[in-house]
């Protein structure tokens, strides 16, 4: 009797109090708390959004001169990932007014350009691998859209590090997606590692001589715009061995770097940095990136902040003034990421963003977090001004997109 009398205490204390812990958990606002109206986009910005879909990485980047460039589009089955994933939480679409992700993000999407009549048009949709939670909404959105080119990571033949169209030959998704892709309704285009007129700006570009896109990664290659070398990090056979005859995406993710001006931004989808002893030494393809990159001003963490990822090397070589997180599972970030994240690097003033953290993650790092992130919770807009000499960011309510955050004027390194 005095063990269920204390087990009833125990669940009347959460009932009551943890409500008041996840309300002491709110984000930390260091900047502005404000509830105005976005200022919309012109020409001379690059404004680069991080948009909360809870279902996996979505960013939509307007360029200085109103190129438009879709990177990743993800859905998450929420039942089937809790039911194999338990007791992990997903967190589910997070807009009330639409029905799908499809139609949230078009609705975002005409928003963020001002687009009133016709389809929306995209000048480049990048799949950066083929990981739901980055490309499960590509299918059912780019026949909504006027897309001019889709880039993946391994058109046509889809046979790194093993033929996918035999390998995938059960997977949905990825055969609804070489569907589209044998539909030639589309112009699709590879990653091409080293090139830097792959992506390029498509209204005015001699207007922007200081924008360029950097191609660092796709699949096992990397380059190194400093001394112009491609370096393969890993054989087909290598993976192969290693997952006795499977392989993983993860790896094998585009890494993307997006420079205006003095402002450097890192886009790094699922790389891997894990370098333990419990996997190859090949498996750690980050620390080659990272010599690849060098210091930015703003980054996404790699696998959406999860502990195989954002190693030592890539947080303190990448130094970012910004580290943005999309989230959409409850073990997201992994503590050892924030550790990192908080400690490592020459900036003493980084600011952490997330699109959406679980209630599970708050109570479960507690006040910790509140020393490091500026918003747990909306999209999170980079804005480059005219030049790209300064940013801000900006945190918008997910549901009436109000800025409910904005920094100061930040600075853009060299």
């Amino acid at each position: 009797m005095k063990m269920i009398r204390k087990l009833g205490m125990l669940v009347l204390f959460f009932a009551l109090e943890a409500p008041l812990l996840l309300a002491q958990l709110s984000p930390v606002k260091h900047g502005t708390s404000v509830q105005q109206k976005f200022p919309f986009w012109k020409k001379g910005y690059m404004d680069i959004h991080h948009i909360n879909t809870g279902e996996g990485n979505c960013t939509f980047i307007m360029m200085p001169d109103g190129t438009r460039i879709l990177l990743d589009a993800g859905t998450v089955d929420k039942k089937g990932f809790e039911k194999n994933n338990a007791p992990l939480k997903a967190i589910g679409l997070r807009y009330a007014s639409t029905g799908t992700i499809q139609d949230a993000l078009i609705e975002y999407i005409e928003w963020a350009t001002g687009s009133q009549r016709g389809p929306v048009v995209l000048d480049y949709a990048v799949i950066s691998h083929f990981h739901s939670d980055h490309y499960g909404a590509v299918m059912d959105l780019l026949p909504r859209l006027d897309v001019k080119t889709i880039i993946d990571r391994s058109y046509p033949n889809y046979d790194f590090p093993l033929d996918l169209r035999v390998k995938l030959k059960d997977d949905k998704l990825f055969q609804r997606y070489l569907q589209l892709v044998d539909s030639r309704l589309y112009t699709i285009q590879s990653l091409q590692v080293g090139r830097q007129d792959q992506i390029v700006l498509t209204k005015d570009p001699k207007a922007f001589p200081m924008v360029h896109i950097l191609n660092i990664k796709n699949n096992a290659q990397v380059w190194n715009p400093q001394s112009n070398e491609r370096t393969e990090l890993f054989s087909a056979r290598d993976m192969l061995d290693f997952y006795k005859g499977g392989y993983n995406e993860n790896p094998l993710s585009m890494a993307l770097k997006f420079r205006y001006g003095k402002f450097d931004y890192y886009a790094g989808a699922d790389n891997t940095g894990l370098h333990d002893g419990s996997v190859p030494s090949w498996f750690d393809v980050e620390t080659s990136i990272a010599k690849a990159v060098g210091r930015v001003d703003a980054m996404v963490l790699d696998h959406h902040g999860n502990r195989d990822a954002n190693n030592a090397n890539l947080i303190a070589t990448l130094d970012p003034k910004i580290a943005i997180q999309q989230v959409y599972s409850s073990d997201q970030p992994g503590q050892e990421v924030y550790y990192r994240l908080r400690n490592l690097g020459k900036r003493k003033d980084r600011l952490l963003f997330s699109t959406n953290m679980h209630d599970e993650t708050l109570v479960t790092y507690g006040p910790w977090f509140q020393k490091g992130y500026q918003s747990f919770r909306g999209h999170v807009i980079l804005r480059v001004f005219e030049g790209g000499q300064s940013y801000k960011v900006y945190v918008l309510d997910e549901f009436n997109r109000t800025v409910k955050w904005e920094s100061g004027l930040l600075t853009a390194d060299d």
